[in-house]
């Protein structure tokens, strides 16, 4: 295939993988091949799972950013990626049938315990493990962790070949999409899946509409070492000045996600590492103690993206690609590990006579996600507004309405389930 390069084929060896490198056989008929556009954790799982059913695949996009080389090599204190993400169950059940989990470093994971969350005016809602009868809420983990670990073991599966080129358009006719790559040059295949994030290319190529808003918050992350243990508690606050949360990093350390309203960004931009240390643990209630900054704070604008459908003859979208919604319940790459399964677990149903583009099978993807996707965005963008109103009436219901849930085990234990996956 013109551009396209086979992994090397001497990688170090990566658990239980049945090979090495890429199979000697013959190429595979056109009509069989999947490409994967997009090379982030999404697009990697989709990857690998594609091949790990038989079906050759291109996977299309930059050799995804590590930074796993370079965590550990401050002085005294590990570093740890800015970039982190709170992965349910369901989801480290994925990577473990991937063979990919136990490649993960276990000691820069962290276990969620408990998860306290803390109203505006006094209402609090807790959420233990053990009384729910689970190991652990959540598995704290670095994106850099997942992107090394994913990207070895496409490279070990037999049947993945990888082009270091931007995707550049697509057309579809029948059953084959002719794919052109920013090089000029051009790759054919039978289904062309989209997981090249929030302002996909595939999205727009494949003439499926998407609607863009703001959440009017900019999220700022960065990890700070703690004064106080953190015992594996995930924090959240719900404040004047926006959504703070701090989530358990392995030792005496922590990681900060602050949605805060636009309007209070540029303040927080000029804080100075300390100053802005200082200004979260004084929105935190100074729970952890003092705060000591490890590394830079990083800034990003919040938006909202729905998608006017999932899939299209010949293509389908995956993670922010088909939807992005706020990060307050810690959701979206969870979410987009969702779709990776269901579309893996329908593709393995599907009928041997039917072509890999037909739009019957694709849209069973599609209809099997249309609920999670909606019930996560209806639920984080309706307390998103809950928690953004100032009204008097409306604090003093949301407070006493978390309140009343945390007083009533069965509500908690049904959410902790759904939150599971």
């Amino acid at each position: 295939m013109p551009g396209a390069e086979m992994f090397p084929a001497q990688v170090p060896e990566m658990g239980s993988s049945p090979a090495r490198g890429v199979a000697a056989r013959p190429a595979p008929a056109r009509s069989a091949r999947v490409a994967v556009v997009g090379t982030g954790v999404v697009g990697l799982a989709t990857a690998l799972g594609c091949a790990q059913r038989g079906l050759p695949v291109t996977l299309v996009g930059p050799v995804p950013r590590s930074t796993a080389s370079a965590a550990g090599s401050a002085t005294g204190s590990a570093l740890y990626d800015t970039r982190i993400y709170a992965l349910s169950r369901a989801a480290c059940e994925l990577l473990e049938n991937q063979r990919v989990w136990p490649q993960v470093d276990s000691e820069r994971n962290c276990a969620v315990a408990r998860m306290r969350v803390f109203g505006d005016d006094g209402g609090e809602l807790q959420f233990d493990a053990y009384t729910a009868g689970v190991a652990r809420l959540a598995t704290i983990c670095e994106e850099s962790q997942l992107l090394q670990a994913l990207w070895l073991a496409c490279s070990m599966a037999p049947g993945i070949e990888h082009i270091a080129q931007a995707f550049d358009s697509a057309t579809f006719d029948a059953d084959v999409v002719r794919v052109r790559l920013s090089d000029g040059k051009s790759l054919e295949c039978a289904l062309l899946l989209g997981a090249d994030g929030k302002q996909s290319c595939v999205r727009a190529a494949a003439g499926i509409g998407a609607r863009t808003s703001s959440y009017g918050h900019t999220a700022y992350v960065a990890n700070f070492a703690c004064e106080r243990p953190h015992h594996g508690t995930a924090y959240q606050w719900f404040t004047d000045a926006g959504i703070v949360a701090l989530l358990p990093l392995p030792g005496e350390r922590v990681s900060l996600v602050w949605s805060a309203p636009h309007a209070l960004a540029p303040e927080l931009a000029a804080l100075s590492a300390s100053e802005f240390a200082e200004r979260v643990a004084q929105c935190s209630g100074y729970a952890l103690g003092s705060l000591v900054p490890l590394g830079d704070k990083h800034a990003f604008a919040l938006d909202r993206v729905v998608v006017d459908r999932l899939v299209r003859p010949g293509a389908a979208l995956l993670g922010d690609a088909a939807h992005v919604v706020h990060p307050l319940a810690g959701q979206g790459l969870n979410l987009g590990l969702q779709d990776v399964s269901e579309f893996l677990q329908l593709l393995a149903a599907r009928e041997p006579w039917r072509a890999l583009g037909d739009l019957v099978w694709l849209r069973r993807y599609e209809r099997a996600r249309a609920e999670s996707i909606a019930l996560m965005r209806g639920t984080v963008g309706g307390l998103a507004r809950l928690f953004g109103a100032q009204e008097a009436s409306v604090r003093w219901l949301r407070n006493v309405g978390m309140s009343a849930v945390n007083a009533v085990a069965p509500v908690k234990r049904a959410l902790i389930r759904h939150a599971l996956g």
